[in-house]
């Protein structure tokens, strides 16, 4: 079977999803969903230049059009009528979009049309399954498969000693914040809940896809709050030294505003660590049976760092039951082969009937 992937190229999202249906035999296209800060005429060309090429891609028999990420692919493909065709949702271009405001009220109902017309669509909790048919999609076609992680990869695993020694974190407590460096994540939330734990304690966060202007933001705050030489913003990690970065992590951090089925927690969860998380509806579905205690409300640096505070002192006995239940529950809930698998019967089921 063939696939046309619509997506973000940048995403490690993106990759696996790309890597894990490559893997299991099948050709993949990934076209870039566009170029981001385009207006005008600009942005109608290069969504002209995307549907001509997402067409051509997808009229050959037993392709099927993959969407990531809603919005992205509503003017592009909404109108083409390309079939079969699968529409995966994220979690905040769902529940962003479906905010009723008049500026989004435009793109909420180019989203129904699109969301309408699919012949499947996907969401990774069953919380923004019912966001998505709330948002427009046919209650019949849409269901759950979760950003799958790889079990096999991130689990449980002694300290990294040298890979710590590499980022300067010898003789620290780690508290990992590895989602993005943008408004949406919270992460001024995490400066300001350092500022009250102990001074042995450290916030690592990446410049992977950060936006310039609020890692400024972030140092300008670190150095206000006392806490300049306790924030580490290191360089990009590879993928291949994400599961070391968990595992060098004494507490896992995500507390953004919006979220659907987040891979941070599950990745961090499958390792075996600690986290403490958004008490959102879809972070619940992952964390809530293992540790509802680090579910707080996104943007609360006090319950935040009360949150940091009691994971970090809580005894080795203690931590190593919440790290076998967490491991458990990921095992249950996110392998990645069962959920390429169920995509790929998913992607088949839908072939089969548009023929």
């Amino acid at each position: 079977m063939d696939f046309v992937v619509l997506a973000n190229p940048a995403s490690i999202h993106t990759a696996r999803w790309v890597d894990g249906l490559r893997a299991r035999g099948h050709q993949v296209v990934l076209v870039p969903n566009g170029e981001p800060g385009t207006r005008g005429l600009a942005k109608l060309s290069r969504w002209l230049r995307l549907a001509l090429q997402v067409r051509r891609l997808a009229r050959r028999r037993g392709t099927v059009l993959v969407v990531h990420w809603i919005p992205a692919g509503v003017r592009a493909v909404a109108l083409l009528g390309v079939h079969p065709r699968i529409g995966v949702a994220w979690g905040s271009d769902i529940y962003l979009t479906t905010r009723e405001t008049r500026r989004r009220a435009l793109r909420a109902r180019e989203q129904s049309m699109f969301l309408r017309g699919c012949d499947a669509v996907v969401a990774p909790s069953e919380h923004l399954v019912q966001a998505v048919i709330a948002a427009g999609a046919r209650p019949e076609r849409t269901t759950c498969i979760r950003f799958g992680v790889d079990l096999a990869r991130f689990c449980p695993g002694p300290d990294p000693v040298d890979f710590r020694s590499r980022l300067g974190l010898v003789g620290c407590r780690v508290v990992l914040s590895n989602r993005l460096i943008a408004p949406i994540y919270n992460q001024g939330t995490v400066v300001e809940s350092l500022a009250q734990l102990p001074k042995d304690v450290v916030a690592v966060m990446t410049r992977y896809l950060a936006r310039p202007d609020e890692v400024t933001r972030l140092e300008g705050l670190a150095q206000e709050l006392g806490v300049a030489d306790r924030l580490r913003i290191v360089p990009e990690i590879a993928d291949e030294d994400m599961a070391d970065l968990y595992r060098l992590a004494d507490v896992v951090v995500s507390i953004p505003s919006s979220d659907g089925g987040p891979a941070t927690v599950a990745e961090a969860l499958a390792c075996g660590r600690q986290v403490v998380a958004c008490d959102l509806p879809g972070v619940r579905e992952l964390l809530g049976g293992v540790d509802p205690e680090g579910l707080v409300p996104a943007g609360d640096v006090e319950a935040t760092a009360q949150a940091i505070s009691r994971a970090l002192n809580r005894p080795a006995a203690v931590r190593e039951e919440l790290s076998r239940r967490g491991r458990a529950a990921m095992e249950e809930l996110v392998d990645r082969d069962r959920a390429m698998a169920q995509m790929e019967e998913l992607a088949r089921r839908v072939s089969s009937h548009s023929r």
